[in-house]
């Protein structure tokens, strides 16, 4: 079934277009087959109609890739911004941290705003959406002693292998969004299963929210 539908993700994305009949010919399957994936496809946010096609019968639907389905297909972004940061480094390596953190203030202010206002549990609550939006793979469960926030993914895994600087920078950006001082005890880039944060303090009590410096 997946292949199928990879198949003809595919063919448009290589040809532009295809219409029903198109479709048929190309992965050799019949009418009903081809507009059920093609329903499926639509219902993902993958692919849609674009118009009609004249035809000596009756016209077709023709069918093609939404925006949303260049995300489908290989990126270079990690290797580019691999490279990317090993040039600041050997150019103007005192300049690095003050760009990564410019880049944490920026996400900072991108996210800050969705626990604007909240404190304690709510806040580290709010905040996980926000890393399970990411992409991070949070999880938050009470300790004895406060709270431990696990990431079992890291989007930038590729970067902070290489550059301890970014995982600063990420660092940076979730203590701004609990609004607290996070101590990580593991580390996926050191080769631990998930990194870990320990949140000692009592989510009864207020906590100020911190943001972009100055």
């Amino acid at each position: 079934m997946y292949e199928t539908r990879e198949r003809i993700v595919e063919l448009l994305r290589l040809q532009g277009s295809h219409t029903v009949e198109t479709l048929c010919a190309a992965i050799n399957l019949s009418r009903t087959a081809v507009k059920s994936h093609l329903a499926a496809l639509q219902a993902e946010g993958l692919v849609r109609r674009r118009g009609l096609q004249p035809s000596a019968r009756r016209p077709s639907t023709v069918y093609e890739l939404t925006p949303a389905a260049d995300q489908l297909f290989p990126k270079a972004y990690d290797d580019f911004a691999a490279a990317l940061i090993g040039e600041i480094r050997r150019q103007q390596p005192e300049d690095l941290r003050g760009y990564l953190e410019r880049i944490a203030d920026r996400w900072i202010a991108r996210d800050l705003p969705r626990v604007d206002g909240l404190h304690g549990r709510e806040r580290f609550e709010r905040a996980k959406e926000i890393l399970a939006d990411r992409g991070f793979m949070p999880v938050l469960e009470q300790t004895p002693d406060g709270y431990q926030l696990r990431e079992h993914n890291c989007p930038l895994m590729r970067l902070t292998v290489e550059y301890a600087e970014v995982c600063d920078m990420v660092h940076q950006w979730l203590e701004a969004l609990f609004g607290i001082r996070l101590d990580r005890t593991r580390c996926l880039r050191q080769g631990d299963p998930f990194s870990a944060y320990t949140i000692t303090s009592d989510p009864r009590e207020p906590i100020k929210a911190t943001g972009p410096p100055g």
